[in-house]
C-alpha cells in the first residue's frame, strides 16, 4: 500500500516539476504554501455565511497560496528579487604592489 502511495506521489510530483516553467519557489516554501492555503481556505468556508467579508478574503487569499504552491511561481516574489538585483560594473581596477 505505501509503495502505491509513494508512486502516486511521486506521479504527481513529476507532474508538477514539468508543468512549471518559471519556478521561483522552492519545495518547502511549496509545500507550506499548499498546507497554509488549504487551511485558510477551509476558514474561510466556514466563515463565508457568518461573516461573508471575511469568508470571502479567506477564499481568496487561500486560492492563491494554494495556486502559488502548486505552480511553484509567485508574481510577488519576482517583482521583489527583480528589484534587489543591481547590476555591478567594475570600472577600474588598481593594483597596488610594495
Amino acid at each position: 500500500m505505501s509503495n502505491l502511495l509513494l508512486f502516486a506521489f511521486d506521479k504527481i510530483k513529476a507532474k508538477i516539476k514539468d508543468d512549471c516553467i518559471e519556478e521561483n519557489i522552492g519545495a518547502s516554501e511549496r509545500v507550506l504554501s499548499v498546507i497554509a492555503g488549504g487551511f485558510i481556505l477551509g476558514l474561510g468556508v466556514k466563515k463565508i455565511f457568518k461573516s461573508p467579508l471575511a469568508g470571502l478574503s479567506g477564499l481568496t487569499l487561500g486560492g492563491t497560496l494554494i495556486y502559488r504552491g502548486v505552480t511553484g511561481h509567485c508574481d510577488v516574489k519576482k517583482l521583489l528579487e527583480d528589484k534587489d538585483v543591481k547590476k555591478v560594473e567594475v570600472i577600474e581596477h588598481r593594483y597596488f604592489v610594495k
